[in-house]
């Protein structure tokens, strides 16, 4: 037997995952080292880095436009990028309203950004996958494990998009109609009730959380 299979399978861990699979993939022989990453969530070798996504995270992320913003960066920054969605995938179908865009956002990280797709039940699971995943690159390839950072550059479009995507309740395609219909972010910022109101898909409810961005009082405390 070698003496790189001797060796604990070193994992990355971004300090903000979850503790449960911190304590599994040390339970199942992993050395855990804790970053700050950006981007994934786990890094298993200098080339490749996994991102994990418990469902409703996944599903949230589609909307607000993380999901490809993140999915861009680390297949720019790792060689081998791999997404995992979390939960039990068959039952939570099932109460989603429209599982096509479930499905779409998948079918867009896999063929716009190259990201594998892998799906777990739970988080022990994830450990499982990510222990493996990492024994397979640091055993066999015997790859040292390391953290890649890719900075993102925005376009001045993208830069407004994601400022008026920092509204409530504003993803990307209600962020194009704002933009689209005032013209530029500060008008956008400016905007009457009506106004607003007179936006496709911009609801009452909506409307009064934006308001209430923008108008209220800034408090130091």
């Amino acid at each position: 037997m070698s003496k790189n299979k001797n060796k604990k399978p070193v994992i990355i861990v971004d300090s903000r995952e979850s503790p449960i699979i911190k304590t599994a993939l040390v339970e199942f022989g992993s050395k855990v080292v804790e970053e700050a990453l950006a981007p994934a969530d786990y890094v298993v070798s200098e080339t490749c880095a996994v991102e994990r996504k418990e469902f409703h995270d996944f599903y949230r992320s589609i909307f607000d436009g993380r999901l490809f913003e993140q999915a861009e960066r680390i297949v720019g920054a790792y060689e081998t990028a791999c997404l995992i969605v979390e939960g039990n995938i068959t039952n939570i179908l099932k109460n989603v309203q429209n599982p096509l865009v479930f499905w779409g956002a998948l079918a867009k990280v896999l063929a716009d950004h190259k990201l594998s797709v892998v799906f777990t039940p739970n988080e022990l699971h994830t450990a499982m996958f990510l222990y493996s995943l990492a024994k397979k690159f640091q055993e066999e390839k015997r790859r040292r494990v390391a953290v890649r950072y890719k900075p993102k550059v925005y376009t001045l479009k993208q830069i407004q998009l994601l400022t008026v995507q920092s509204l409530p309740q504003v993803g990307p395609e209600r962020a194009e109609m704002l933009l689209k219909k005032f013209g530029s972010v500060r008008r956008v910022f400016q905007a009457t009730k009506p106004e607003l109101l007179s936006v496709k898909g911009l609801g009452e409810k909506t409307v009064r959380k934006i308001l209430e961005v923008l108008d209220s009082k800034y408090s130091a405390t």
